[in-house]
């Protein structure tokens, strides 16, 4: 009898240890999730996964951590963006380099082509955000149009009032090379307009893809 009781107080420590165990290791693997797992901060409520923000025409946004979603910074209406200065220490680049660096990034990556209100609307408040005073687009002259690298109808959304010559946007003021498109945050008192900008300024950049590109 004395041998069954011990057998039983044996058996009963072992499924108690077993099951602190797990515990512990349920335990550790929460902190480690919310350290390096993909949890972010939305409020004052910290959520595994992305955080999908709805949009008021039925789209989403989705907001991802750069370090545990690899180049993806954002994803919005079908495409995919990646914010240069999230991921090269703020760097600045001529047009023609910003561009490459988005190419360099993988197959479909573009400079960003702004092509709705909503768009530029959610590019603007990532500028805000991050307290970005400016950015390359994809956007550049062709003769006396612009256009998009994604082959998109060009809209002017958002040229700016103003610039270095108090004149409508776009003036190519600049010996007639300003044949670049870039964002700029509030640099005239214009709020975040659209410039024309001689294309050897250096600025970060606004990368895109189409997510049909992969898939």
């Amino acid at each position: 009898m004395a041998a069954t009781c011990r057998n039983q107080s044996s058996s009963q420590e072992s499924t108690v240890q077993a099951f602190m165990k797990l515990f512990l290791l349920s335990c550790a693997l929460s902190v480690v999730g919310i350290k390096g797992y993909g949890y972010e901060e939305h409020g004052t409520v910290a959520v595994h996964r992305p955080v999908a923000v709805p949009h008021h025409q039925g789209k989403s946004i989705i907001y991802h951590h750069a370090h545990n979603y690899g180049i993806v910074d954002l994803t919005f209406g079908g495409s995919d963006y990646h914010f240069s200065w999230r991921h090269d220490g703020g760097k600045n680049y001529p047009w023609d380099i910003a561009n490459r660096y988005c190419a360099n990034l993988g197959y479909g990556w573009q400079g960003v082509s702004i092509e709705s209100y909503q768009e530029d609307k959610y590019i603007s408040h990532v500028l805000e955000k991050d307290y970005i005073k400016y950015i390359w687009t994809g956007g550049y002259r062709t003769g006396y149009n612009w256009a998009w690298p994604s082959g998109a109808k060009f809209y002017g959304l958002n040229w700016s009032y103003t610039g270095s010559a108090g004149y409508q946007q776009p003036d190519n003021y600049e010996h007639g090379h300003e044949l670049c498109l870039a964002v700029l945050n509030n640099f005239y008192n214009d709020g975040i307009k659209w410039h024309d900008v001689a294309c050897h300024h250096e600025k970060p950049i606004v990368c895109e893809r189409r997510r049909h590109y992969y898939g």
